[in-house]
C-alpha cells in the first residue's frame, strides 16, 4: 500500500449531476471550513465528484455547507467522521492483491453508494478490500472487490446492503464462495479489460 497517500481522519464526498454546481459547491465548502479537497473533477456520466478530507469537524461543517450550495444538483453524498483507511486508500487508488478463497461483489449505481456500503462492512468484518472503482469506464457506476474467508466475505457484503435497504443505489451484489486462481490473478492484474494483458495460450488452443 501507498504509505504517503493522505490520512485524513474524515473525508466526505459531493456526487454532483451538474459541473456548474459541483465546481460552486467545492469553492463553497473551503471557504467554511479548513479543510482539504483531495479530488474534484468530472467522471462518466457528466457527473462532478468533490471529494474532502480533515478533521471531523471541518468535514462536517464544509460537507453540509457543501449540500446546501448545490442541493438542486446533488444526486449522493457520504460523510465518513472515522473513515476505514482501506476504504480511504482505496477512493484514492490504492489496490491489494485478491488471495481469496471468496470475493464479494457490490455494484452500485453512485460513487457515494458505494463508499457508503463499503466502509461499514470493511470496519465490521475482516475482508480486504481488494479495490474500489468510481465512475470512469463504468458510465458513473461504481463497485467493491472484497475478498476472505467466505463467512466473513458473506458478513461484509450482508452489512454493505443493509446501507440500502430500499435498494435505491445498490444494483447487485454477489458472492463467489471459491475463486479459481486464475480469475484471483485476472482481479489481481486489473479489473479494466483494455489494461489486462493477453493471457498465454495453451497448447492446442486457436
Amino acid at each position: 500500500m501507498n504509505t504517503k497517500l493522505p490520512a485524513y481522519p474524515a473525508i466526505a464526498l459531493l456526487e454532483f449531476a451538474s459541473i456548474t454546481a459541483g465546481l460552486r459547491s467545492a469553492d463553497a465548502m473551503i471557504k467554511k471550513a479548513p479543510i482539504t479537497v483531495m479530488k474534484s473533477g468530472t467522471v462518466h456520466n457528466g457527473k462532478y465528484l468533490v471529494l474532502i478530507g480533515g478533521t471531523v469537524a471541518s468535514v462536517e461543517e464544509a460537507y453540509q455547507e457543501g449540500s446546501t450550495v448545490g442541493h438542486d444538483q446533488l444526486v449522493d453524498r457520504v460523510c465518513l467522521p472515522q473513515v476505514n483507511p482501506q476504504v480511504r486508500d482505496g477512493i484514492l487508488g490504492a489496490k491489494q492483491a485478491c488471495p481469496g478463497p471468496a470475493l464479494g461483489i457490490l455494484e452500485t449505481s453512485t460513487v457515494a453508494a458505494c463508499i457508503r456500503a463499503a466502509d461499514p462492512a470493511v470496519k465490521g468484518t475482516d475482508v480486504l478490500l481488494t479495490e474500489i472503482r468510481l465512475a470512469d469506464d463504468l458510465g458513473g457506476k461504481a463497485f467493491a472487490l472484497f475478498t476472505g474467508e467466505l463467512y466473513d466475505v458473506e458478513s461484509a457484503l450482508e452489512i454493505a446492503r443493509a446501507t440500502d435497504p430500499q435498494r435505491q443505489f445498490v444494483i447487485q451484489d454477489s458472492l463467489i464462495p471459491n475463486l479459481h486462481p486464475e480469475m484471483a490473478d485476472q482481479v489481481t492484474t486489473s479489473s479494466w479489460f483494455s489494461r489486462l494483458p493477453l493471457t498465454k495460450l495453451q497448447d492446442g488452443e486457436l
